[in-house]
């Protein structure tokens, strides 16, 4: 009696977890009616953690959108939308938080504005912060004007020049990433000698050793941080200890500029004189300001007071848009430039164009700098700049968020449960051929030719800051700098190609050149 009611309770055991993990996901649950990109990614997360892991999730996510339309089921609890009428639209608009996946951007422990998971904390930190960040603001604030003009004529073009008097050739990535770190740095934290990553090679070489180290194992905390967690409490350490000391390392260095950023606001207002400590720093200090009249308490911030429980959260902060900033316009940059040096004509067509700038950006002629706005009327230069920005869109991988508690279609499915993991990659919505005809040629003049409809329609499709209330906060800063930036190389320069190898992007979250480097030459034009 008793072993028969051990079988069968055994067996009722075996049949229910049949049923749960594979008879329940494959045909009854409602994601079972999406196509699935695999064959066992009805019933099992194992083959996308795998493509993740091996660094191939965004190819073959392209593929299986290619293959099945524009849903597509990833894993049990898991889907990947590619449209913008009932997916960007319905996913992106607010209702649908963000999943555990964005604890990795956690910095000091303390959530900020874009690790933040639900939707109204976000939308009160983004208040904070979204008046600086303003195109308005960012195209009249006279401390980003000064420190372009810095910037510019006093480290970026006589390092250029230098090397093309010797007729040197010279790694641009590196030199890209030193050029966005100065100027989002000079804009979060006031221009000074302690931010000179164009001129302090060193500076910038140890700075980058840190930054790839902690980008290179970033999938156990991506995908499965619990298991990470708690294999590290038993001595298993499947992140490496040296990714720990390049993240504390980072984290020291960017709380020295906020406490640097602090003694300059006080040395100012003691001094009723900013200009003589550098450029304000803009963001540090809207960001203080504004928690001192509304305070904000960010996930993982500790009560009680004191100095470092205050400055970590804005840490946090200022270390997200410090890497974000540097990161995605280096990435960007460099393909610009990889795509221009094979485009003779086109440089000479945008020289043209940015020599019409007054001020002139030529060297030597250090007064001032165009304005921002006269920049923005430039169309040719705004169109390699969007063009870039399509083909080779810095964050090519899956913004994923989860499905609200309340059942919800996307893409026509039937309604989905709560907590349904579903994202949207720009890879694949750049690539809609219906859209972007000839979709994986760089061909800037798109922007330009292309009928009033069309243009409303690519636009519709563009998604390199993502969209809705989560669309990236730094857009409008990114956009104006990568044209500054360009105009000045192009008045001044032409480029050509040494050394591409390795220029493919690299299959990810965040990516650059699967090399890790781009040789060109700068010739005075």
């Amino acid at each position: 009696m008793t072993s028969s009611l051990l079988a069968i309770t055994s067996l009722a055991v075996v049949v229910l977890l049949i049923y749960k993990f594979l008879v329940y996901p494959t045909c009854v649950s409602p994601l079972s009616k999406i196509p699935a990109a695999h064959l066992t990614a009805s019933w099992s997360p194992l083959w996308i953690l795998w493509i993740r892991y091996t660094r191939g999730e965004v190819q073959t996510i392209h593929e299986a959108h290619r293959k099945f339309g524009p849903l597509v089921r990833l894993g049990p609890n898991e889907v990947s939308i590619n449209c913008v009428d009932g997916g960007l639209r319905t996913v992106y608009a607010g209702a649908f938080d963000k999943p555990f996946f964005y604890d990795q951007f956690r910095n000091y422990g303390i959530s900020n504005m874009f690790s933040t998971k639900e939707s109204k904390p976000h939308a009160a930190r983004k208040r904070l912060l979204s008046h600086v960040y303003s195109k308005s603001f960012i195209q009249s604030s006279p401390d980003l004007y000064d420190a372009t003009r810095i910037i510019l004529h006093h480290r970026l073009l006589p390092s250029l020049d230098s090397v093309a008097t010797q007729g040197l050739s010279l790694e641009a990535l590196g030199l890209n990433y030193a050029v966005t770190m100065d100027f989002v740095s000079s804009y979060l934290f006031g221009l000074s000698r302690e931010n000179n990553f164009i001129q302090d090679v060193e500076m910038r070489k140890r700075f980058l050793s840190w930054h790839f180290k902690r980008s290179e194992h970033a999938f156990w905390y991506q995908e499965i941080p619990r298991v990470t967690q708690w294999l590290q409490r038993i001595g298993v350490h499947l992140v490496p200890r040296w990714v720990d000391t390049a993240n504390a390392n980072i984290q020291s260095y960017v709380l020295h500029l906020c406490r640097a950023a602090e003694q300059s606001i006080k040395a100012a207002s003691d001094h009723d004189d900013e200009k003589a400590h550098g450029t304000r720093p803009v963001v540090y200090s809207q960001l203080t300001d504004a928690l001192k009249r509304a305070p904000v308490k960010a996930e993982g911030q500790k009560g009680g007071g004191g100095a470092e429980a205050d400055e970590l959260p804005v840490a946090s902060e200022m270390l997200d848009h410090l890497i974000a900033g540097m990161d995605t316009s280096a990435i960007t940059l460099t393909y610009l430039l990889w795509e221009m040096s094979r485009h003779a004509e086109l440089q000479a067509s945008v020289r043209k164009e940015v020599c019409r700038l007054s001020p002139s950006l030529a060297i030597g002629n250090d007064s001032g700098v165009p304005s921002a706005r006269s920049l923005d009327a430039l169309p040719l230069l705004h169109a390699v700049v969007m063009e870039t920005l399509r083909l080779h869109c810095p964050i090519p991988g899956s913004q994923p968020r989860q499905t609200p508690s309340k059942p919800t279609s996307i893409v026509g499915s039937p309604p989905l449960p709560g907590g349904v993991r579903v994202s949207a990659q720009a890879y694949s919505l750049h690539r809609n051929e219906n859209v972007f005809s000839d979709a994986e040629a760089w061909v800037p003049q798109r922007w330009l030719d292309a009928h009033t409809q069309t243009k409303e329609e690519m636009a519709r499709w563009f998604w390199a800051f993502g969209s809705g209330g989560r669309m990236c906060v730094g857009s409008n800063f990114a956009m104006q700098e990568l044209k500054y930036v360009t105009a000045a190389v192009y008045t001044n320069f032409t480029t050509t190609v040494v050394d591409d190898t390795g220029i493919e992007q690299e299959d990810g979250y965040t990516t650059g050149p699967r090399g890790n480097q781009l040789t060109l030459k700068f010739t005075r034009a």
